[in-house]
């Protein structure tokens, strides 16, 4: 699997199929294993899915993270496999890396697709999801781990295999992106997303919900909801979130 250098660090990724590419950006601690499911599309498109630094397989020397830093990681990936532009899809807090890549770098970009994503935490309940990430990393690294494995994967082997890359995680890196995640707020550069916009949610999350209208009321944006799922939509949802990638790049 390749490695690509960064500002002194080694970001892995792995480099599945063949097609149109999509870069696939986790949420905090989670790392590349959060997109097993999403392994299926192969066969037909080109997939990227990167530790970030201080994430899985991905090291760093001093475990500092910001979103700026991880956009130049996804640039770098992007340079090295020479694409020159590419389809990005943000799973909860990696929306916030995939929204701020976009409005740098659009002409680098074909397409957006965020599951369960926000411009900016504007509900308590969000906030407060974000503060126990800050918090249990610090004191119970490995419930959380056994937490975020549990709610993601049905498979015992799945839940296993997630788990030990959670731990993986440099501790300061993976409290420090749920803190960037949460000061994150692009809601003033909304329309500086140029790139077609898909969102995907669950009926059952309104606290997430919420911040659709921000990029309905600025933007064009296709949007989905759906029905009897939680967050974790990449993982439990796979089978419908895959059809719907597909429809998307397909029609752009």
């Amino acid at each position: 699997m390749p490695f690509v250098k960064c500002l002194n660090r080694s970001i892995f990724y792995e480099d599945l199929g063949q097609g149109p590419t999509i870069l696939f950006v986790h949420p905090p601690g989670m790392g590349r294993k959060t997109f097993i499911k999403q392994k299926l599309l192969q066969s037909s498109y080109r997939l990227l899915i990167p530790d970030f630094s201080g994430h899985g397989d991905s090291y760093s020397i001093d475990g500092k993270m910001n979103i700026s830093l991880y956009v130049e990681e996804i640039e770098a990936i992007r340079n090295q496999i020479g694409e020159e532009a590419i389809f990005l899809f943000g799973y909860s807090a990696g929306g916030t890396i995939v929204q701020e890549y976009a409005i740098k770098y659009p002409k680098n970009v074909k397409g957006v697709i965020l599951s369960g994503g926000y411009p900016k935490v504007t509900t308590e309940l969000l906030r407060i999801e974000h503060q126990i990430g800050i918090n249990m990393v610090v004191y119970a690294p490995k419930m959380l781990a056994k937490l975020l494995s549990l709610s993601h994967y049905r498979e015992a082997s799945l839940q296993a295999e997630l788990y030990q890359h959670i731990l993986k995680s440099n501790r300061y890196t993976w409290r420090q992106f749920y803190i960037e995640s949460l000061r994150f707020n692009c809601v003033d550069r909304i329309t500086q997303l140029n790139a077609p916009l898909m969102l995907l949610y669950s009926t059952k999350t309104d606290y997430i919900n919420h911040h659709i209208k921000y990029y309905s009321k600025f933007i064009d944006t296709e949007i989905h909801l759906i029905k009897g799922a939680g967050h974790q939509l990449p993982t439990r949802r796979f089978e419908k979130v895959n059809k719907l990638i597909e429809q998307f790049i397909q029609k752009h």
